[in-house]
């Protein structure tokens, strides 16, 4: 708009000294002159209009340098392009004039970051203050805004639970912590299977050898348990993913080596990168099926831990990339809508998944990410009574850019116990990094998003009259690492008061988590007693014990140490960098909105699933 302006009004003047050195009035009475004298003021009120709005948002010190370096360029670009001012530089000119715009540039960031920094401490500050002085009945207030803020489409009384029941066939919910477990737990199922399977995959090597304590099924692999499978009259069906960026077989290899009996069904997202985006990142697709479970005669469903490859590993053994790997997976009695969902699930369809209307959801207790799956998400945080477990592969959570309520709805519990001077305690364990996605821009961007996330957990906590102490006295971010060496957190689960849990293969982001969700998803409620051994577990394998009881100040007394002892166990803690968050907030926004909705909740995205028939190279992409 600036340099609009500019390049108008010196048009006008232009156009009017020359018409006056030439005595040719009749020029001035040109439309296209007037419609330029006109533009002037119209282009100058919507710019005083945006910079009283600046000033008032950002304050004078940070907007007006900003202000100004975009008029520097503004008028700079206009006098190239029209003009032609540069035509009699010489070099040395033109060099001098870059450096100084760039001299200018570099110091109204590096001016940026101090006011930005200097304002954050004495708002920190000046919180403080106001916190410590107001009235109790104010801060008691908060919970009603606290509950439109947090407002969903369901009550927490309203969610359904798989418990283990009493079934005639005994299945019972068990819940698996070692990549191990799921693996014996996959050929356990598939031995068993007499009448169907229903298996969905995001990433699957179907000829990777599958652990088993069995002595008849060692040496298994998908492979060999599916043809066994189909040898005793099994009808299978496979929901794939064909997608090849993250490394899955061709349709065509599969078809090669698996039964022609097979049922194969492929998802493919209607979005991916422009042909412009593709020359920077290696994704050629930015919506992918992500949904993992294994159903077993219609009676048994595995959610989770069910992808198989050279990646995934048990407890604290490394895999092939050197380094480990940590999963969970949740087995329970399979109800009959559940099934009729899963049956519907393989069934072709030319578009599914239209989130905003919420079609296409599953039956409690799965639920299938978006909308629904962060509102049981916030549900079950807001209903805490004494603690918050959650453990994502990625997150990206809090602020105006992202849709998903999670790492905010974790504050507003907090700051609800601490005025209320309720023992509350709240874990997140996450990756510091992605280093196994094929993209340079995806894993520079979950880095990134990593620093968002604590910049907002600690701004909504000042928001909520919390000083920061009060903040990481009952929260605790931390990521796996044993020996100095990565521990992959792969496990998305949610935990509340070691009794209600969410195993799901979505991730704390807006791609899983929002009403404009870019992956498909699969995940379980589940409740009772399985919930708290299965939570008393990963603690153990967390703090390097066996079979201990831990209440969550012992938990964070040895994760964090005392004054006498040192910290114990694989859990770190994930700290913010030095930078500005004014250099978070524009990287952000960079990426985010230069993503074509990679980043997910804000473009539609819809799936096609198609039966592959003969054409074995239908989907090679």
């Amino acid at each position: 708009m600036a340099g609009f302006t500019s390049l108008a009004a010196k048009s006008v003047v232009e156009v009017a000294r020359s018409a006056l050195q030439q005595r040719d009035g009749l020029v001035l009475l040109n439309p296209f002159f007037l419609l330029l004298v006109l533009a002037v003021p119209c282009a100058l009120v919507p710019q005083l209009f945006f910079l009283n709005k600046g000033l008032e948002f950002f304050g004078t010190l940070k907007f007006i340098p900003l202000y100004q370096a975009f008029i520097i360029l503004g008028n700079m670009g206009c006098g190239m392009i029209f003009y032609d001012e540069m035509a009699s530089y010489s070099a040395q000119a033109l060099a001098y004039f870059l450096g100084g715009i760039l001299t200018t540039l570099c110091g109204v960031c590096v001016l940026l970051v101090k006011v930005d920094s200097d304002g954050r401490g004495d708002a920190r500050r000046a919180t403080a203050v106001k916190a410590l002085d107001r009235p109790m009945d104010e801060l008691l207030d908060e919970t009603s805004r606290d509950k439109q803020r947090f407002d969903t489409d369901f009550t927490f009384q309203e969610m359904h639970w798989a418990t283990g029941g009493d079934h005639p066939k005994h299945t019972e919910l068990r819940a698996l912590c070692d990549f191990r477990e799921c693996q014996e737990a996959i050929v356990e199922l598939l031995v068993s299977a007499r009448k169907s399977i229903y298996y969905s995959t995001f990433l699957c090597d179907f000829t990777q050898v599958l652990h088993t304590t069995r002595e008849e099924h060692k040496g298994s692999t998908f492979v060999s348990l599916l043809r066994d499978a189909v040898d005793r009259g099994v009808d299978v069906h496979i929901l794939y993913n064909p997608v090849r960026d993250y490394g899955t077989n061709s349709i065509a290899d599969l078809r090669l080596i698996l039964p022609p009996e097979v049922h194969f069904a492929c998802s493919v997202s209607d979005l991916g990168p422009s042909w412009f985006t593709r020359y920077l990142s290696n994704n050629s697709r930015y919506a992918f099926h992500h949904q993992k479970y294994l159903c077993i005669d219609e009676e048994t469903i595995m959610v989770t831990g069910c992808d198989v490859n050279t990646e995934r590993e048990g407890w604290l053994r490394p895999n092939h990339l050197g380094y480990y790997w940590h999963e969970l997976s949740v087995i329970c009695r399979c109800a009959p809508d559940m099934v009729r969902w899963i049956h519907a699930n393989h069934e072709p369809a030319e578009k599914k998944r239209y989130y905003d209307q919420f079609v296409e959801s599953p039956p409690f207790p799965l639920v299938s990410g978006g909308w629904r799956e962060e509102n049981c998400m916030v549900n079950m945080i807001m209903n805490a009574k004494n603690s918050v477990q959650l453990e994502s592969q990625i997150m990206i959570s809090g602020g105006s850019l992202q849709h998903n309520r999670i790492c905010p709805a974790i504050v507003a519990r907090i700051s609800q116990a601490h005025h209320k001077g309720e023992p509350f305690h709240a874990l997140i364990l996450t990756n510091a990094a992605q280093k196994d996605e094929p993209s340079f821009l995806a894993r520079t961007y979950c880095m990134l998003s990593i620093q968002w996330s604590l910049e907002q957990l600690e701004d909504s906590a000042l928001a909520y009259g919390l000083t920061l102490d009060e903040l990481w006295q009952h929260l605790h971010v931390g990521r796996l690492e044993h020996d100095n060496v990565l521990i992959k957190v792969h496990s998305n689960i949610l935990i509340v008061d070691g009794k209600y849990a969410l195993r799901s293969s979505s991730n704390l982001a807006d791609r899983s988590l929002s009403a404009r969700p870019n992956d498909t998803e699969l995940g379980l409620l589940f409740s009772g007693p399985c919930v708290h051994k299965l939570q008393q577990d990963l603690l153990n394998m967390y703090l390097g014990t066996t079979g201990e009881t831990y209440s969550w100040t012992q938990v964070f007394e040895r994760i964090r140490g005392t004054p006498l002892t040192r910290p114990t166990g694989v859990i770190k803690p994930l700290e913010k960098k030095t930078w500005s968050p004014v250099f978070t907030w524009f990287m952000m926004n960079l990426f985010i909105y230069l993503s074509e909705g990679a980043t997910g909740g804000r473009v539609k995205v819809t799936y096609e699933t198609t039966v592959i028939g003969k054409d074995k190279h239908e989907f090679e992409v």
